[in-house]
């Protein structure tokens, strides 16, 4: 009996930020199911389950493309009838993919198919690199040593850990190329090394959070705004995109309660006191907590909010995360409660602070000198 290839629609139930979710073409071979990435993101209330059809402003644009990619899956099934080729995921897939072919785009879907759509994006730029250096149609086999190299000495003048991110993103795509059997040569990465240097991470003193504390009130609005979110970041340890996302769904029986952009981690984290303070002025019958601007625009407004305290520091969103994390230790809370808070997988990442903190503990100890 000849297997037959059926095809849908799909809506993933996961929502971004933005509150869209991503459509994928489903695949039935042999009663087994696997799904393929479009990259085409739409509001929920856009799609019909029934017709298995987008509507909205943008309704013809993407039905062109479901149906394109259906009957392309279709002219696949076709060609392997007629090749009298077994019919299965394995077969489909090498002229799905045409392995020797497939594009950097496609294995961007691939790898980001479980991603947050933020991480999407991110590699999205580094394919927009390669495809300036190499050209538009580049291919993930034809990413070999040579052009790594080439690559590398594009990114002359970065900063080295800017650089080091680059090529992570690169290897983990090749890895995924591999993993899927969709890469021909052995990892060119095992004959090319970067090196992670460790920086000192900025943080504020529990004296320098005071200053804003104390001086909030005194802010512009708009700036008083932006050194509330800041504050409730430094007291809970939030990522900016988690903060920007936060909704009062969230909040459950003094506790925040999500899923983590970046990892996709659950974690709990209990509201203190002066959390709870910044909670209840944004009491409003929006479903998100704070109103907040792109991370550019808001780490703009952190210069203004240092200026306005009178602290000599560039502040980033990232530097509350920090703040949270070096006062903690601090406060003596045990390192792998604070692993847990900030959400980190590997303990070794959260204990890069008892280093930073090392500088802070000498200015202490010169008090024994005055």
């Amino acid at each position: 009996m000849v297997n037959k290839i059926s095809t849908s629609v799909f809506l993933n139930p996961h929502i971004n930020k933005e509150g869209k979710s991503k459509l994928y073409i489903q695949v039935l071979i042999d009663r087994k199911t696997k799904r393929y990435p479009l990259e085409i993101f739409i509001y929920p209330k856009d799609f019909c389950r029934k017709t298995k059809k987008v509507k909205g402003a943008d309704k013809d644009r993407i039905n062109r493309i479901i149906l394109r990619e259906i009957n392309r899956i279709n002219d696949i099934y076709l060609e392997l009838r007629e090749l009298g080729e077994p019919i299965n995921f394995e077969t489909f897939e090498n002229k799905y993919f045409d392995k020797a072919q497939v594009s950097l785009s496609e294995i961007i879907k691939l790898h980001c198919e479980k991603l947050p759509y933020s991480r999407f994006l991110r590699y999205s730029t580094l394919e927009n690199k390669l495809k300036a250096l190499f050209g538009d149609n580049v291919t993930i086999n034809e990413i070999n040593l040579t052009k790594i190299q080439e690559f590398d000495r594009s990114l002359k003048g970065l900063a080295n850990n800017t650089i080091w991110d680059n090529h992570k993103d690169l290897k983990a795509l090749i890895n995924t190329a591999i993993r899927l059997d969709l890469y021909k040569h052995e990892n060119p990465y095992k004959n090319f090394k970067t090196k992670y240097v460790q920086t000192m991470r900025t943080f504020l003193t529990a004296d320098e959070l005071a200053l804003i504390e104390e001086k909030v009130d005194t802010f512009p609005d708009v700036v008083k705004k932006i050194a509330n979110v800041f504050l409730f970041q430094c007291y809970t340890g939030l990522r900016y995109s988690d903060v920007a996302a936060l909704k009062w769904e969230n909040i459950r029986n003094n506790f925040i309660i999500i899923q983590t952009e970046k990892t996709n981690e659950i974690i709990n984290i209990p509201i203190v006191n002066k959390a709870q303070v910044i909670l209840e002025k944004q009491k409003n019958s929006n479903d998100k907590i704070f109103s907040i601007p792109s991370n550019q625009k808001y780490n703009h407004y952190l210069k203004l909010v240092a200026l306005y305290a009178g602290i000599d520091k560039n502040l980033t969103s990232h530097v509350a995360r920090h703040t949270f994390a070096t006062i903690s230790i601090e406060l003596g809370i045990p390192i792998e409660i604070i692993s847990k808070l900030l959400g980190h997988k590997d303990l070794s990442t959260t204990k890069i602070y008892t280093k930073i903190l090392n500088p802070v503990l000498s200015e202490y100890m010169k008090k024994w000198d005055k």
